[in-house]
């Protein structure tokens, strides 16, 4: 069952080149994320009792992460049909990226090897790349190389993060095994130096990829120069993939008693990032680039979360869960006020309410869910970590958390609301002809079904997604906390 999450994407990637229109093209992308989304939805039914091979299986961390994208990128291939025009780029080229990035993204995902985890991380890497380039500009051509150039600095010291735990393995087995699971139940005679120094790599390394603060230079220039639908996947999908690559290493840190050395750095680079959101919020004045770095803000709150132990990760768990829904949003909405406004600068969109009440009101729900208002989930998973922090006196912790969080709530929404309310400038375009109506369905049912789902998921939280956050939850803590139940057969971090 999971190698069908990483083989019918590159079915129809491959679909996408060998097919003669660009309407069989776009189905094509279509298609291939409904079929995805299915065997997805297909696998939460089966559960977790399917064969485990030495570098594949469903387990609840990974199972939670490629759902998550699993949704956004079928949400993004309808938005796609409704925002693509002419291209610059080869429409081959693009939607067969877009669905090898999420074979990529579902490999990194359902890895149980270190090595194959890091090669699908730099394949996701690579076929997010051309995404970026397309409109085939000088300034896309520079956000491209840097986030390739950012990406390659960081992958390669995740690299070296891999090669220290090796190490650490090496000393005390004659055969080497690099399956993390493997790692978690011998993870008492790991070498700690090499641990501790393989995950400060690894941190760092996997860090620059998800966006954490100082790495994170690459994702306002790419998130504003890449097309929105492409942003929303790399905020909300291409972190995941990175975050989950921590998370592994984190595992093996916890089952090695190392959990108070690891959780202090997650905290630091947490509180790192929340901080570099706050300074270049206050003041920007390009929407897209602010949206960028709520980005690195609601990474820093995720790896704080896990960093704060137990309460801690089942809020980071709820937090990566909305993260992928109102980012969404967010950027879905972006690409439509770029088809109303012509332009991504603050100042010159205003009055969404009133020229277009249906994108104004969604984009006003965003803007709400992503500045964690209730009955948002972010507001419940922030809250969490504020008990969490409090729970293990972390006061110093709590106090930055805080303040950090409200200067970024008073520049983004200092920044945003003139965008909704007010008069709309003169001589604005409206949108007219039927395809063109059509085209705004196809954008804005993407953008309202993900709100709807950011809305209900906060309000009330159904009894499966409760207990796969928990399990997910549950697989980050020491085996001592840990609960076997939330652990598949044959993939048990329990000794």
């Amino acid at each position: 069952m999971h190698v069908l999450l990483i083989v019918v994407p590159v079915i129809f990637a491959a679909a996408c080149i060998a097919l003669p229109g660009p309407r069989l093209r776009l189905a094509s992308l279509v298609l291939g994320c409904a079929a995805h989304l299915g065997v997805t939805i297909w696998s939460w039914s089966a559960g977790f009792g399917g064969k485990v091979d030495l570098f594949f299986g469903i387990e609840p961390l990974g199972h939670l992460f490629v759902s998550l994208m699993s949704v956004l990128f079928a949400a993004t291939s309808v938005y796609f049909v409704g925002y693509h025009r002419k291209a610059l780029l080869s429409q081959r080229i693009f939607l067969a990226c877009m669905l090898a990035l999420l074979a990529s993204l579902s490999a990194v995902c359902l890895s149980r090897h270190l090595g194959v985890l890091w090669v699908a991380m730099e394949t996701a890497s690579l076929t997010a790349t051309p995404l970026i380039y397309f409109r085939l500009s000088a300034r896309s051509l520079e956000a491209t190389w840097k986030f390739l150039l950012m990406n390659s600095v960081g992958i390669a010291l995740a690299l070296l993060g891999v090669f220290c735990i090796a190490v650490a393995a090496s000393e005390t087995e004659p055969v080497l095994s690099l399956v993390w699971s493997d790692l978690i139940l011998r993870a008492g005679e790991l070498n700690v130096v090499w641990l501790r120094a393989g995950f400060l790599l690894a941190l760092v390394g996997f860090g620059a990829k998800m966006g954490l603060s100082p790495l994170h230079s690459w994702k306002p220039d790419a998130y504003g120069e890449a097309p929105p639908p492409v942003a929303a996947l790399l905020s909300g999908g291409m972190t995941l993939g990175a975050f989950i690559g921590i998370l592994r290493i984190l595992q093996i840190c916890s089952a090695a008693g190392l959990a108070d050395f690891a959780g202090g750095w997650l905290v630091v680079f947490g509180l790192l990032s929340i901080a570099t959101a706050a300074v270049f919020v206050v003041g920007n004045n390009d929407y897209r680039r602010i949206f960028a770095y709520t980005s690195v803000e609601h990474m820093g709150v995720m790896v704080i979360g896990v960093g704060l132990g137990h309460g801690g990760s089942y809020a980071s768990m709820l937090h990566a869960l909305h993260n992928t829904l109102n980012k969404g949003v967010l950027f879905f909405m972006a690409g439509f006020f770029w088809r109303l406004y012509k332009s991504n600068r603050v100042s010159d969109v205003r009055g969404a309410l009133h020229h277009h009440p249906v994108a104004g009101v969604l984009f006003l729900g965003g803007l709400c869910a992503t500045c964690g208002l209730p009955p948002f989930g972010m507001f419940f998973s922030e809250l969490g970590i504020v008990f969490a922090a409090a729970q293990r006196a972390q006061w110093w912790v709590l106090g930055l958390f805080l303040l950090t969080l409200c200067i970024v709530f008073v520049g983004v929404m200092t920044a945003m609301l003139p965008m909704v309310f007010g008069p709309p400038p003169e001589k604005l375009d409206s949108v007219r002809g039927d395809e063109e109506r059509w085209r705004s369905i196809a954008m804005l049912t993407p953008a309202a079904l993900l709100l709807l789902a950011a809305f209900v998921f906060g309000a009330y939280q159904p009894a499966f997604l409760r207990d796969a956050l928990c399990a997910a939850a549950a697989t980050l803590q020491p085996p001592a906390t840990a609960s076997l139940a939330a652990v598949p057969r044959g993939m048990e971090v329990l000794p």
